[in-house]
């Protein structure tokens, strides 16, 4: 135990050093986990932690895909539910039958290990996309596209890749007995997830604090995703339907102090096992296994974006014919490109048997894969999105402004401080604030040219109520005020930052 403990903390010291370094230059935090982690076993300086994939797809996953259901907007969701479910569903299948197909050709597999293999590789990681998305500001709808798809992408993939393994073991290929499979288990695992989220709403209501509404939504989650797992449903899709419908119910009925709780809780819950799981994804890579199958791995990649292309240009298509949903021919680019592997794909295939023929292959070749993608596609994807003019322009300049104007009223601050302590003269007290106010003037100009201050500003809005909430928390610890008054003005200062939060999921 004491081993265990102590590779744990070696583990969680580097990935937490790692992330550290990796927000501060810039560079997205589960690539620089993922370098690390081969460099660090390859020079022996970090131990060999084998990942085991039944606690990252039992454990690890119905954490990771309730925090991400909680926090999406169920709005917009419902508002992109075409592109979403054409994506999750078709878009999946005819993914991994695209894939299946140039591998089998090009990788010389039998037919069924190619089915298992595109099952694999259609499971997607979106963590570098929306690290990207959150860095620089991206159409909403586009961005609650993607983040739909991968709530549900996950689900239904890991229910063909159960179907394609059980296909490879026995050697037959039922269709009607698949489809039938792949129908209940999904259907199986939204009405579990509606039933549980109705009864989470209803618990969480009746909790009496933050701390109480923690632990019941800890609860709910695993409930949600045993119960489905052992009535042959799908887990992600019963935890991503409850997660939508709690996080619904929690904005709108409890108080915003329990809000917030939730929602630091998961936030940092998720934060924490990214970074154990993308740095022991990188502790699993060998050199010698991705040398060994470079060719095949070349050409799994160059598959698996080929099942993509068609998978995305040709599900959108549809759409525009049969629906008239119209979706950029940019966005879907940006669909393409973001087809990064992780995690969960490394998980899915160390999971399958180990007497099931070319698995060893199979493993090799979705780590290759996995490397591949993390390296050339998450760490230049911020740059792809300038390049393909997705992110919205004037960030920069309004950025730029604010920080001006932010550093000169600090300024400002910090010399009306000065002078009442004898520090400064009132000759340079009023040059020196004189120029301060110049450039608070030429910022405010360059904000309203952008339409970017006024009374629904919410990035100032959201600073002030930070900074208003902060003095009233230094107040109370101080006795400057009661306990009592302290925390009916938190409570009137969350309600007003979650009033925020819901005007900007609605944009």
């Amino acid at each position: 135990m004491r081993h265990a403990l102590e590779t744990l903390f070696i583990v969680l010291a580097t990935g937490s050093s790692v992330a550290i370094a990796a927000k501060r230059i810039g560079v997205p935090y589960n690539v620089a986990l993922v370098i690390v982690g081969l460099l660090g076993v390859f020079v022996n300086v970090l131990p060999h932690t084998p990942m085991n994939p039944e606690i990252v797809l039992l454990a690890f996953l119905p954490i990771l895909v309730f925090e991400a259901a909680l926090f999406a907007d169920g709005h917009a969701l419902s508002q992109a539910a075409r592109p979403i479910l054409a994506l999750a569903v078709p878009g999946v299948a005819i993914s991994l039958l695209g894939t299946a197909a140039v591998a089998k050709y090009a990788l010389d597999l039998p037919f069924p290990v190619a089915v298992l293999l595109g099952a694999l590789l259609a499971i997607t990681d979106t963590v570098s996309v929306l690290l990207a998305f959150k860095s620089v500001r991206v159409p909403h709808r586009l961005a609650s596209i993607m983040e739909g798809e991968s709530l549900f992408n996950d689900g239904t993939a890991l229910v063909l890749v159960l179907i394609a393994t059980e296909m490879v073991e026995s050697g037959t290929f039922d269709g009607i007995g698949t489809l039938r499979a792949l129908v209940v288990t999904m259907l199986g695992g939204g009405i579990l997830g509606a039933g549980f989220g109705v009864l989470g709403s209803v618990v969480l209501r009746r909790t009496p604090d933050g701390l109480t509404a923690i632990l019941a939504s800890i609860v709910l989650v695993f409930a949600a995703s045993l119960t489905a797992e052992r009535l042959h449903a799908s887990p992600v899709i019963a935890v991503v339907v409850a997660g939508v419908l709690v996080g619904r119910a929690a904005r709108t009925m409890l108080e915003p102090s329990r809000v917030l709780a939730l929602q630091g809780f998961w936030e940092t819950a998720g934060f924490i096992l990214n970074v154990l799981i993308f740095l022991l994804v990188g502790m699993q890579i060998q050199p010698s296994m991705l040398l060994d199958e470079a060719s095949s791995i070349v050409l799994a990649v160059l598959a698996l974006h080929a099942g993509r292309a068609v998978a995305v240009y040709g599900c959108f298509w549809l759409l525009r014919i049969l629906q008239g949903e119209r979706v950029p021919m940019r966005w879907q680019h940006v669909m393409v490109l973001g087809n990064i592997k992780g995690a969960l794909s490394m998980a899915a295939v160390l999971a399958l048997p180990t007497e099931l023929p070319y698995r060893h292959r199979l493993v090799a070749i979705v780590f290759g894969c996995t490397f591949v993608t993390l390296i050339a596609q998450a760490l230049p994807f911020r740059r792809m999105l300038g390049w393909l003019g997705i992110s919205l322009r004037s960030d920069l300049a309004t950025d730029e402004a604010r920080a001006t104007l932010i550093v000169a009223r600090r300024g400002q601050s910090e010399l009306d401080e000065l002078l009442g302590a004898g520090l400064v003269s009132r000759r340079e007290h009023a040059e020196r604030r004189a120029a301060f106010q110049r450039q608070i003037i030429a910022s405010e100009e360059a904000l309203r040219e952008a339409r970017a201050i006024d009374a629904k500003d919410q990035f100032l809005e959201m600073t002030l109520l930070q900074g208003q909430r902060a003095a009233v928390m230094e107040a109370g610890q101080r006795g400057i005020i009661s306990l009592e008054v302290a925390e009916e003005r938190l409570g009137e200062l969350d309600k007003q930052r979650m009033a925020l939060m819901n005007e900007e999921h609605h944009e």
